[in-house]
């Protein structure tokens, strides 16, 4: 490593009201992600009688909680990465080495979120086969809403890079 446990918050070792929050809503999806596939097991196996729609939304929430949980990995900076090499070269090549990782980072999450903006924009209108009533961009949405809070994040990151600070 490079001198930084996984975990931490800025090193304060407390999660802000931010981290909380999108922590409490991807667990509330989790949540009624388990709820929606055991009801569906229950229903198409007990009573023969599947939901079209169950499978689909379960899917969705899926992709929410995924975004969600990337945002919160980038927030304690714990997203998985080799720095068996980096330890090698010593303080100042690790610490170059993180800035880079860290440009990237912020490469890849601004791209996540405009070709996101993009795909939401595109279905704004767009329904569901299995459920008509509900538009399709509240689950596209998943992508950019992810991807912003990812975004400040990786943000807050180099920030705390650049003022010698780790995460």
């Amino acid at each position: 490593m490079t001198g930084h446990q996984p975990g931490q918050d800025g090193g304060s070792g407390r999660e802000g009201p931010g981290l909380r929050l999108l922590t409490l809503i991807a667990s509330l999806l989790l949540a009624a992600t388990v709820s929606l596939t055991f009801a569906q097991v229950v229903l198409r196996y007990l009573f023969n009688n599947p939901q079209t729609w169950a499978e689909e939304v379960g899917r969705y929430l899926f992709i929410w909680i995924t975004f969600l949980g990337a945002a919160a990995a980038f927030s304690r900076d714990t997203h998985i990465r080799v720095d068996a090499v980096m330890e090698l070269f010593g303080k100042r090549i690790a610490r170059g080495g993180d800035l880079v990782r860290r440009l990237i980072e912020l490469a890849g999450v601004a791209a996540l979120l405009y070709s996101g903006i993009l795909v939401a924009w595109k279905h704004r209108n767009a329904k569901f086969y299995t459920m008509p009533e509900a538009p399709q961009v509240i689950f596209y949405l998943a992508v950019p809403v992810g991807s912003a809070f990812a975004l400040f994040y990786v943000l807050r990151g180099i920030a705390r890079w650049k003022n010698g600070r780790e995460a």
